[in-house]
């Protein structure tokens, strides 16, 4: 989560970064512009006799302009509010100013979800198992799916710590990490169960 948030504070900085220096671009452009553009002649008062006109040079070559990119199609899922700014995207980045994403039922229960795994970190922390276990049996209920693939993984902990240095909690330790190289929870398997124990 917290690497996502640094990821999502480094895109939204390069995306104000390329905006100012867009807008600088454009300024510069257009000052240019107006400066290869002839002065408007002064008027002539009436009571002045008029002066000859000045010989005309050829008219210069037109210059060519790079026409500007086209905006960014819009988003067709893009919802806009009555005061014109449209809603943060559900993925990504928004490409300018806009009201932050609402918080959804799915929204609640990752939040939910995120709780439970603080409290079995924090319950692993203390090598209290039996809250562990507790947590782990409530995260079952609750979140059936493990989209994180780390409820079996709590489990090992729990019989690791239990059990400090048993061949069968080590196994499935062994087990558990080839079955699910990809979790996060990997790490804490590795200390608990497989690292020799600290004195």
């Amino acid at each position: 989560m917290a690497a996502s948030g640094t990821g999502q504070s480094r895109q939204r900085l390069f995306l104000l970064v390329s905006a100012l220096v867009l807008s600088l671009g454009a300024i510069w452009f257009f000052a240019r512009d107006r400066q290869d553009q002839p002065a408007a002649p002064e008027p002539i008062a009436d009571d002045q006799p008029a002066a000859a006109p000045a010989p005309v040079a050829p008219p210069a070559a037109p210059r060519r302009v790079r026409a500007p990119a086209p905006p960014p199609a819009a988003d067709p899922d893009e919802v806009i509010t009555s005061d014109g700014l449209p809603i943060m995207p559900a993925h990504g980045e928004a490409t300018g100013p806009a009201h932050p994403h609402p918080i959804t039922p799915q929204h609640l229960r990752l939040f939910g979800e995120n709780r439970l795994l603080g409290a079995l970190d924090g319950a692993m922390e203390m090598n209290d198992t039996a809250r562990m276990r507790r947590l782990l049996e409530q995260y079952r209920r609750e979140y059936p799916e493990d989209e994180q693939e780390s409820q079996d993984g709590y489990a090992v902990i729990a019989d690791c710590i239990d059990h400090p240095g048993a061949a069968d909690s080590r196994a499935a330790a062994e087990r558990w990490i080839d079955a699910h190289n990809g979790s996060q929870v990997k790490r804490f398997v590795v200390r608990h169960c497989l690292e020799p124990a600290q004195p």
